[in-house]
């Protein structure tokens, strides 16, 4: 496909002259301008754009900028803040083609070229009660190959740990325009640590959570596996074109809490109370950006936090320890609404919060989170008979195992367009 076939069909919506360099690579300025910004702050012009579609012209890509000596930038849908997708020498946009995804049913495993989103992965997933669990906040639009170079992470990090942990192989061209799978479990031909190197890896590197900043020489030294040197470094190793995603199965129970606090010093003294209830999934929404929801309650910031459980009691009792542990350390509570279909509470003191924690009812579950959202739902509340209704504010949907009748049949690999 021409450069100027492949800029029409993308989101630029320009027109550009024939190619002036190699057989996809554009110059013209306006194509140019429009990939000096990513998400972040930074705006660097870039000298050219190259708009890959197959293997074959990445590897004409890299093996042209090697003999040039030309920084080469890989780049996804550009929603990276750190700056790793813009710069001075030649943009890669890999988000037009590699668009293939495989669903093996059997080994749990997706194959998804580097275009492939997040949201894409896991609507081929859920008909036969699959995910990918980790949920960084940009997935209706981050693309594999991106969530790779930053090693992305979302809400249930905290329970799930960040994209590292799901990544079974990567398909990646080398500098010298190999192309070969890169396997989890495969010791590096290419890099090696000494036993000093090791140790000094062992008593220096940041002992975090989530560490975004260099490379990631803790899990190499700890793995050897040349995978997890690739993984966050922004393409400076390798460009992806295809990632082997592990999946997981969608829990059948989901039950979540929304808690509202008057400082960040109170929330931060209930996360770890929070955290010994494993839960799933937890978001804070500080005041800059409750101050855009009309609805919000007037709180400092607000935590969002998810159970997911084998059995909708197990989920609605960890959503209900979470709330009324809080309450219990508080000076003062007050429990309201007599229907029973919500608890609200509001504490005072050094954990003063206001939380909303909706009961899930047996036809829904697996299929609601906590406080907030787009969809009303009617269930029958216990002994009245009468349908009681949330409203949008109180529940939204929820990524959940699909009913049966939704479920496509099983094979061992399902090809999508």
């Amino acid at each position: 496909m021409s450069c100027a076939l492949a800029i029409r069909d993308s989101k630029l919506h320009v027109v550009v002259h024939p190619c002036q360099v190699w057989s996809v690579l554009v110059t013209d300025p306006r194509v140019r301008a429009a990939y000096a910004e990513g998400a972040g702050v930074y705006r660097i012009v870039p000298a050219a754009v190259a708009i890959p579609q197959t293997v074959a012209d990445v590897v004409s890509l890299v093996r042209q900028a090697t003999a040039s000596k030309t920084p080469l930038i890989p780049r996804g849908a550009g929603s990276g803040m750190p700056g790793g997708n813009v710069g001075s020498g030649i943009i890669a946009d890999l988000s037009i083609g590699f668009a293939e995804l495989v669903i093996d049913t059997h080994a749990h495993v997706a194959r998804a070229g580097a275009s492939v989103t997040w949201s894409r992965v896991n609507e081929a997933a859920r008909p036969y009660g699959l995910r990918l669990p980790p949920d960084p906040s940009s997935g209706a639009f981050a693309t594999s190959g991106g969530m790779v170079a930053t090693n992305a992470a979302g809400p249930r990090t905290v329970r799930y740990g960040s994209m590292r942990r799901w990544i079974v192989g990567l398909d990646v061209v080398e500098a010298d325009g190999t192309v070969r799978t890169v396997a989890r479990g495969q010791p590096s031909a290419r890099f090696t640590l000494t036993t000093a190197d090791r140790r000094l890896v062992a008593e220096r590197f940041p002992k975090t959570r989530k560490n975004s900043s260099g490379y990631a020489l803790d899990h190499f030294a700890e793995t050897g596996d040349e995978i997890d040197l690739l993984i966050g470094a922004e393409g400076t190793l390798g460009i992806v074109t295809a990632v082997h995603w592990k999946l997981d199965p969608i829990p059948p129970d989901i039950a979540g809490a929304a808690l509202g606090f008057a400082g960040l010093e109170a929330m931060a003294d209930a996360v770890p109370y929070l955290v010994s209830l494993n839960p799933s999934a937890i978001e804070l929404l500080d005041e800059t950006l409750l101050r855009f929801v009309p609805e919000a309650p007037k709180v400092a910031c607000l935590l969002l936090v998810e159970f997911e459980r084998e059995h909708a009691a197990a989920a609605r009792g960890a959503a209900g320890d979470a709330v009324h542990g809080l309450k219990h350390s508080a000076e003062a509570a007050r429990s309201v609404l007599p229907n029973a279909t919500e608890v609200k509470i509001v504490v005072s003191g050094n954990a003063r919060a206001a939380a909303r924690q909706p009961t899930v009812a047996p036809a829904h579950r697996g299929r609601l989170c906590a406080a907030g959202g787009t969809r009303r739902v009617r269930r029958r509340s216990s002994g009245s008979g009468q349908a009681s209704r949330h409203s949008r504010r109180d529940l939204w949907p929820c990524r959940g195992r699909p009913r049966s009748r939704e479920r496509a049949p099983r094979y061992d690999a399902r090809r999508l367009a």
